[in-house]
């Protein structure tokens, strides 16, 4: 039922543009003097064309607006009046009678030729969507509406048209009806779950609009108990508030009911992590973990809880003991569940976090080949532990054998984006190295990867080496290339000072905004976030319109936002963001946080 308003306004549009790629010299003089509001001009042509083909619409729609334009509506008034006695099953000729006399201030007239249409209705679905369509089109939702009403008496049925109902009951305003309809969507078709959320999610705007819905959801599983779409929607709806207590309490309901042993909270659990919620993810996995250990979801919930710890602790701020800490608890889990292929992830989160947070290299690698000779591991799952094997041996600055990984994931993975960052990774190791050519070439045939994100990158690079390297003169980008690798091997001390004699020897150089967007990102590697701060602010006042603009602005509105703690400033620069960037891939990351400051209840 959702779908029935947008056929019959796809109809209407096909409609017109059909009569604008089929159009006759005479009508597209007749459409310029239309659009130029020439009314006189253009009435006189459509008045013959319509004459000629009075079963156009179009033409006389045009007609109608010039006999407007003109406010001849003693005219407008004679035409409709022909062309609703010509065709009286048209609903919209008939409709546009009242609408003329509502130009002319007849109210009185106006109302009693409405509510005759109505009166007259027939239980036939496309003509009460016809009639219905023809009142939205005059801007008469209310009537629209009513014409819904009358045919849900007439099909003695209650939820039929709810879809449509929703729709105009958001456009008029009329929240606590829209809401109803929309459940009343679920109630005949549950399928329809994520469209409902969706319209909900667009039209709520505040907690007593929240709190009309919670309302109405209760009332709808109070009614409908043997469904399971009501409690859903309540564990959606307190997710989109963030409030995962409440989610778990219907999540173990559902769980209990349908004998789902702990499934319905595990997908809630993720669902917390993957929204940041971490301290939620612990409680929900500990939950499962109480319904016991002979439970099928037990293990996953004990790794899973580790994950959302990990998660939690290094996204904030640690000391070495924390990760110690952190890296025993994956070697208990371990331990007690063994090293095979379900605690793969455990294993690999444990592997990275060796590698990326203790520098502990050689535990790492043998935890990496450990995961990847496992026999029945997902071959994604290891594609992705050779990605993060490469970038391992990156640190190590064992360059070749990091090539060699991600050759064979690029090889395995052609075309598909596992494989392009493969393959981005590998070109940008070649740039690392100053093999600036052959980077150059596989960075070009990533400008359409599949994947955003990766043909972003991969222009940005392919810019930079392509700017940098005129007249074969590359001595500037060498010792830049080199500080970004120093930069990704954490050896950010030397990678400030390859930066800094950059400066030196090439005052001026077309690199200056890269160097300090890449000193932006070595402070931030370092914790100095206010000097972190500075060289983003750099790069957007002084290089606010070069590639790095858009990047050097959303990170540094991430940067108040997260680290520096200035709301009131991130918010100002996700504004700033949203006006002056409006094609960037950062955009809707960019709104969704202005929307979270502002104060928005739902993302």
């Amino acid at each position: 039922m959702l779908r029935n308003r947008k056929i019959f306004f796809l109809f209407f549009a096909l409609f017109g543009a059909f009569h604008l790629y089929a159009q006759l010299p005479d009508e597209e003089l007749a459409a310029q003097f239309l659009g130029n509001q020439e009314f006189n001009k253009a009435a006189d042509m459509y008045e013959k064309l319509l004459s000629k083909n009075p079963r156009s619409f179009y033409y006389y729609d045009n007609l109608l607006r010039c006999y407007i334009g003109m406010k001849d509506l003693e005219s407008a008034q004679k035409m409709v009046k022909k062309q609703s006695r010509k065709f009286d099953y048209n609903y919209y000729y008939q409709v546009d009678l009242g609408y003329i006399s509502k130009l002319q201030n007849q109210e009185e007239k106006a109302i009693a030729i409405f509510d005759n249409l109505i009166q007259k209705l027939r239980p036939d679905e496309i003509q009460i969507n016809e009639l219905s369509m023809a009142f939205q089109k005059r801007n008469e939702k209310q009537y629209a509406i009513e014409t819904y009403l009358k045919g849900r008496k007439l099909f003695k049925n209650e939820e039929v048209f709810a879809g449509e109902l929703g729709g105009l009951y958001a456009e008029t305003h009329q929240t606590k009806n829209m809401i109803d309809e929309y459940l009343n969507v679920l109630v005949m078709d549950e399928s329809q779950a994520s469209e409902v959320q969706g319209f909900l999610q667009n039209n709520l705007k505040d907690n007593g609009e929240f709190e009309l819905l919670r309302l109405a959801l209760n009332k709808k599983s109070r009614q409908y108990p043997e469904r399971a779409t009501f409690p859903e929607m309540l564990i959606w709806l307190h997710v989109q508030k963030n409030e995962y207590d409440n989610a778990l309490i219907y999540a173990r309901g559902l769980d209990k009911k349908h004998k789902e042993e702990g499934r319905r909270m595990l997908e809630l659990g993720f669902l917390a992590i993957s929204n940041g919620k971490y301290d939620a993810a612990i409680n929900i996995f500990k939950q499962i973990q109480i319904l016991g250990k002979d439970k099928p979801y037990y293990s996953l919930s004990k790794s899973s809880e580790v994950e959302a710890r990990a998660k939690k602790l290094l996204t904030g701020n640690y000391t070495p003991a924390d990760l110690k800490a952190l890296e025993n608890e994956y070697l208990l889990i371990l331990l007690e569940f063994g090293r095979n292929e379900l605690m793969a992830k455990t294993m690999k989160d444990l592997a990275h976090l060796l590698a990326f947070y203790e520098n502990n290299f050689e535990q790492a690698i043998q935890q990496y080949e450990e995961i990847i000779n496992l026999p029945r591991v997902d071959r994604y799952f290891k594609a992705q532990c050779k990605l993060e094997l490469g970038d391992l041996y990156v640190l190590k600055n064992e360059v070749w054998e990091a090539m060699l990984l991600y050759g064979q994931v690029d090889k395995d993975f052609l075309e598909e984006p596992i494989g392009q960052e493969a393959k981005y990774r590998n070109a940008q190791l070649s740039y690392y190295i100053g093999e600036f050519e052959w980077a150059k070439a596989q960075l070009d045939v990533l400008k359409t990867a599949t994947t955003q994100l990766i043909a972003n990158n991969a222009l940005e690079l392919s810019l930079l080496i392509q700017d940098n390297t005129v007249d074969s003169i590359e001595d500037a980008l060498l010792l830049f290339s080199k500080a970004d690798l120093n930069y990704h091997q954490n050896k950010t001390d030397k990678a400030l000072e390859l930066l800094d004699s950059i400066q030196l020897l090439f005052p001026k150089h077309a690199l200056s905004d890269d160097i300090a967007f890449k000193k932006a990102e070595i402070y931030y590697k370092q914790k100095d976030f206010a000097k972190s701060a500075y060289y983003y602010q750099i790069v957007v006042n002084e290089y606010g319109s070069d590639i790095l603009g858009d990047n050097a602005l959303y990170q540094l509105a991430r940067l108040n936002q997260y680290q520096l703690n200035n709301l009131d400033e991130a918010k100002k620069l996700y504004e700033k963001f949203i006006l002056e960037y409006p094609g960037s891939f950062f955009l809707t990351d960019c709104r969704k946080q202005f929307r979270l400051l502002r104060g928005d209840q739902m993302n």
